[in-house]
């Protein structure tokens, strides 16, 4: 089974930012490295929100993001565009977000 553009990005990120976290990952089956690399890479991209950036507001407008692309998803509508977000939509029940 091949991963989409999207989901290799995802597994590519926890790779570089989480490698032990991707070889668990690995170790999963495939059917669940399909969530768990969307899940994990959002993981990684809050979580370093605080340390990409000397201002604390920059930060918060990073973690707004995020809020709002979560918002997006829990509202089972159009979601934005992103290497992370799209494939996090496809496995995140509306509900659940």
């Amino acid at each position: 089974m091949t991963f989409s553009p999207d989901l290799a990005a995802c597994a590519a990120l926890v790779q570089r930012a989480d490698p032990d976290r991707f070889l668990a990952v690995m170790a999963a089956p495939v059917a669940a490295r399909r969530v768990l690399f969307p899940l994990y890479a959002m993981n990684v991209e809050v979580s370093r929100a605080p340390w990409v950036t000397a201002e604390p507001m920059i930060a918060e407008m990073r973690l707004q993001w995020w809020r709002d692309a979560l918002a997006e998803i829990a509202g089972g509508g159009a979601v934005r565009r992103h290497e992370v977000v799209t494939p996090l939509a496809a496995v995140l029940a509306p509900d659940l977000a």
